[in-house]
């Protein structure tokens, strides 16, 4: 009955968790796909952005070469003279957006200069130029680093080196220029740059040639303008940083494979402003849907939980009744066996004493009969004081409270010292675990099991007795009871717990078969259950459950 209970009790538990927890894994599963599509519009705008970045950076390589090629080619035909004029070359340049130009012979000595500086004419500025050395000695076009320009000084340009041919040797026409002042300026600022962010052109060095920001005529550095966003592409050229005391995201881009990049960024909560919003607003929606579903699987859990306990409730209620109707037949069935034979015994003696004692029988016989029938009489009474105690029990309330079994048992253990007195018996007491029941009641339970347990050794000349226990199921704990005495049949341990059915023919109420019987009753009003096992030559052990407190 126990373990059903026990089992049924799960069952209802499962049944109202049920439906809370598959739709808590529902919900689970719903926020990692909350999550994941956060994680999922964060990176597709990452993906813009470094998509962003990689068409700008083609533009710019494009752009640049596609100004330097032509110029290679203007310059084979306006600037192949033997000398070229001031007004040729202000002529070859005008409308490009050069700060400064310069024309070199086939030495790397400086031909001409726009704005005009004489000083300069006749000079090696190899030096001062290594991208115009770099083109005169490989003939490829060469872009510079930001670097101050000879012709106009303090001003920061990035300049082209285009070497052509001409009759009279290679030459090398070289411009600066300022990138953010120009048409690819205007191209970062309108195309590039996120919303909210900034957009950076940087050659090998880190020195910004072009910026959607503000800057000086001077020479700036990334790693000056930007510490944080310099040392992160230190590391990759893609990621997050911290400045102004924000979260950015920034992506690069290589222009030349020397090391210009193309650099973008923007801060958090602008670049994922409308993914932050659509997940926003699908929470919202997930966790209105969450907790709608759990009230209603929770009120559907209850109420089917309340069905099943309803259900397990009638279904104890029939088994217990089966179960006293069974006992009652078997009651039934024992009393008619068992006060039958006292009665015929008394009948049957005072037939002897009516028929014999007038003038033939002694008196020393007449009281061997009168003794008898008393005997008989005596034995009536303890088949009718047993009847009562077991229909007591079907009928009488328990007081159930904290019940310490190891103070108990040992109280009833001192109590018994008369029944066993003389006897070497070794009684183990195990530090039992409190149990809740009926004090009084488990007395007479304990006190039943430990009085069989002394008749079951009494031919030992030393005897062993052991009270302990183990785990049970669920919300009960088993108690054991074992004796290495009298063994009984294997096939007749379910019968010890009949009505009249004697395991010793010796005691008080075992002496008519009910102790175990109202040992099994007082267990099971207790929704325990009771069981015997046995072992030849091993002994018996009587085991129990009962409730913890």
């Amino acid at each position: 009955m126990a373990e059903a209970d026990s089992e049924g009790g799960l069952r209802g538990r499962a049944a109202v968790l049920l439906g809370p927890v598959v739709w808590l894994l529902l919900v689970a599963l719903a926020a990692v796909t909350w999550a994941w599509a956060g994680r999922f519009l964060r990176a597709t705008e990452d993906g813009g952005l470094a998509q962003r970045t990689r068409v700008a950076a083609d533009f710019t390589r494009s752009y640049l070469t596609g100004i330097a090629t032509r110029q290679r080619q203007d310059a084979a035909r306006f600037l192949s003279d033997r000398t070229v004029s001031q007004e040729r070359l202000e002529v070859f340049g005008a409308g490009l957006g050069y700060t400064s130009m310069v024309l070199l012979d086939d030495r790397g000595r400086i031909m001409l200069t726009w704005p005009r500086r004489p000083a300069l004419i006749g000079r090696d500025p190899m030096d001062s130029l290594p991208h115009v050395r770099q083109a005169l000695r490989q003939d490829r076009i060469t872009v510079s680093d930001v670097f101050t320009s000879v012709v106009v000084p303090d001003r920061s340009v990035t300049a082209m080196a285009v070497p052509f041919p001409t009759p009279h040797g290679r030459r090398v026409f070289t411009a600066g220029l300022v990138a953010a002042a120009g048409p690819l300026g205007d191209y970062l600022r309108e195309a590039v740059v996120p919303p909210g962010g900034h957009a950076y052109l940087i050659d090998r060095f880190g020195n910004i040639v072009a910026t959607t920001r503000g800057l000086g005529p001077q020479t700036v550095s990334l790693s000056r303008l930007v510490p944080s966003l310099a040392a992160a592409l230190e590391r990759r050229p893609a990621g997050d940083h911290r400045a102004a005391g924000e979260d950015w995201h920034y992506t690069s881009a290589v222009i030349w494979p020397d090391g210009w990049r193309m650099v973008t960024e923007a801060p958090h909560r602008r670049l994922y402003a409308p993914a932050n919003e659509t997940q926003r607003r699908f929470g919202v929606v997930l966790l209105a849907a969450a907790v709608f579903g759990l009230v209603a699987a929770a009120a559907i859990g209850h109420t089917a939980y309340r069905r099943r306990q309803g259900q397990r409730q009638l279904r104890r209620q029939a088994a217990e009744l089966r179960a006293f109707n069974t006992e009652l037949e078997l009651l039934a069935a024992s009393v008619s066996h068992d006060l039958r034979t006292p009665l015929t015994a008394l009948s049957a003696y005072a037939e002897v004493l009516a028929e014999h004692y007038p003038g033939r029988m002694s008196a020393e016989e007449a009281a061997l009969f009168v003794g008898k029938i008393r005997s008989n009489a005596d034995r009536m009474a303890d088949l009718i004081a047993a009847l009562l105690s077991f229909s007591r029990l079907h009928r009488g309330r328990i007081d159930l409270q904290r019940v310490d079994l190891t103070a108990l048992t040992g109280q009833v253990w001192a109590e018994l010292a008369e029944h066993r007195a003389g006897r070497d018996i070794r009684f183990d007491l195990a530090d039992l675990p409190p149990c809740q029941g009926d004090p009084a009641l488990l007395r007479q339970a304990v006190t039943t099991l430990l009085d069989n347990a002394v008749e079951s050794t009494r031919d030992r000349p030393v005897a062993h007795i052991e009270v302990g226990y183990r785990p049970g199921p669920e919300g009960f704990t088993t108690y054991l009871v074992h004796d290495d005495g009298v063994t009984p049949d294997p096939g007749q341990l379910e019968e010890l717990f009949t009505p009249f059915q004697r395991l010793h023919p010796t005691g008080t109420y075992q002496s008519v078969g009910m102790g175990l019987s109202l040992v099994q009753r007082i267990v099971t009003r207790h929704s325990g259950r009771i069981w015997a096992e046995a072992r030849p030559g091993g002994g018996t052990t009587f085991s129990f459950t009962l409730p913890l407190p």
